[in-house]
């Protein structure tokens, strides 16, 4: 999973949403809301540094089944037929991340520290050389704690409920 969650996740705190159409999406990958007409949907929010809704847990088929997938491509039209949904842990649920970096860390001076990140274009990531300082005012979604023991691209993060600190 590429966002892990550090604790043990209530089900009352899950939430559902329909997946857009021609969306492909990955368990562990951020999403942002969206909307098809006059249906709220969600989307990859790889590539923004935008506020996001929560992290993608599962993918829910159309009858409530829950689809043994990590990735699954919606089709043109499944908010209206496919109607599969991802399961999700709303972002403002207070919850540490263990989150990837795309690069070794240091390769940005700082990025093994206190710091701010963005997520790269896949959503499942974080953007190693987005890094700014802590106290740096910046648009990034996930303050970082470090990088877990042991390892260059494993980081412990909280997801930051403004995206301007």
């Amino acid at each position: 999973m590429a966002f892990r969650p550090e604790r043990e996740i209530v089900a009352a705190d899950v939430k559902y949403a329909l997946i857009n159409n021609s969306q492909t999406l990955t368990r562990g990958e951020v999403i942002i809301p969206a909307v098809v007409g006059e249906v709220p949907v969600v989307s990859t929010g790889g590539s923004t540094t935008a506020g996001l809704l929560g992290i993608v847990l599962s993918i829910v088929g159309n009858k409530g089944r829950v689809l043994e997938l990590n990735t699954f491509a919606a089709p043109a039209n499944n908010v209206t037929v496919g109607l599969v949904r991802v399961a999700y842990l709303p972002t403002y649920i207070p919850m540490e991340y263990e989150g990837e970096l795309d690069a070794n860390a240091g390769v940005t001076t700082g990025s093994s520290a206190f710091g701010n990140f963005s997520v790269d274009s896949t959503g499942e990531l974080l953007l190693e050389s987005s890094y700014t300082a802590f106290g740096t005012v910046a648009s990034k979604q996930f303050f970082s704690f470090g990088m877990k023991e042991g390892s260059v691209r494993k980081n412990l993060c909280r997801y930051m409920r403004s995206t301007v600190i």
